[in-house]
């Protein structure tokens, strides 16, 4: 009779199946080849960062474009053709109505001709977008003081010199209004600064105000000089050369009358 024999220890048993021991593994893991890149979280993360590329491209396209016909506008606008320069900003506008500079383009094309009380739309709509600038103040005085409202114009003539104190247009502006308002003294204050932007070739009629007002509040000396000044752009102005000698003879008796004293 045959002895059982008894497996080596180590060796599978005859009945046991072999591999019965490894790990069960997901079906779905169970694929054959690699990967496809195209699955659904790829697909979806492609599609977000081409999104973002063309908002991207569209924000820059469009900020070309605004910039575009406002280079269009200024030209015109320097070279006085207000229609032209009006048409284009308008354009920019269209585009990019929350941009306080174009709306701001618009309001001085307008003002230019001679549209002042939508001039002053556009500046109020301008400044509510968040374009107080000391060139805007000045803006909305000059649509102001068309409209005939000369102390709102003066606030904001003064509003502007409170942001820079070197827009001479601004002093030159309030020095005319208080003129106007019997009010040499404030008025030759101004003026005077205005010079410092401003040529006799350019605004003589600046210098001639102001040597006028001179002359009254007894500046005779100050007078001299800004008539000197004037008579180097128009040496014919036979008034100018008389303002000029009626300055030079009171100077004169003014520093005799000190020497006396």
């Amino acid at each position: 009779m045959e002895e059982t024999k008894t497996p080596p220890t180590g060796e599978p048993s005859g009945k046991e199946p072999v591999g019965a021991d490894l790990p069960e593994l997901p079906e779905e893991d169970l694929h054959e080849g690699p990967r496809k890149w195209w699955t659904r979280q790829n697909v979806l993360f492609v599609l977000f960062f081409a999104l973002i590329l063309l908002s991207v491209a569209g924000f820059y396209i469009q900020r070309g474009i605004v910039q575009g016909y406002e280079h269009r506008g200024d030209r015109y606008l320097d070279q006085k053709d207000y229609n032209k320069a009006l048409k284009y900003f308008l354009k920019a506008a269209d585009h990019d109505p929350q941009n306080p500079r174009v709306i701001f383009s618009v309001g001085k094309a307008m003002l230019a001709l001679g549209r002042d009380h939508e001039a002053l739309q556009a500046f109020r709509s301008s400044f509510r977008l968040g374009g107080a600038s000391a060139e805007l103040y000045l803006y909305m005085g000059f649509a102001e003081n068309r409209l005939g409202r000369p102390d709102q114009a003066r606030r904001f003539f003064e509003n502007a010199l409170k942001i820079d104190r070197k827009l001479y247009a601004a002093h030159r502006e309030l020095g005319m209004l208080h003129l106007r308002a019997d009010d040499p003294a404030s008025a030759e204050n101004h003026l005077f600064q205005a010079l410092k932007g401003y040529s006799a070739e350019k605004d003589p009629e600046l210098y001639r105000t102001l040597a006028e007002v001179q002359l009254k509040l007894g500046l005779y000396e100050k007078a001299s000089g800004t008539l000197a000044d004037l008579l180097k752009a128009v040496p014919r102005d036979a008034e100018l050369k008389a303002l000029f000698e009626k300055a030079q003879r009171s100077l004169e008796m003014e520093r005799l009358y000190r020497r006396i004293r």
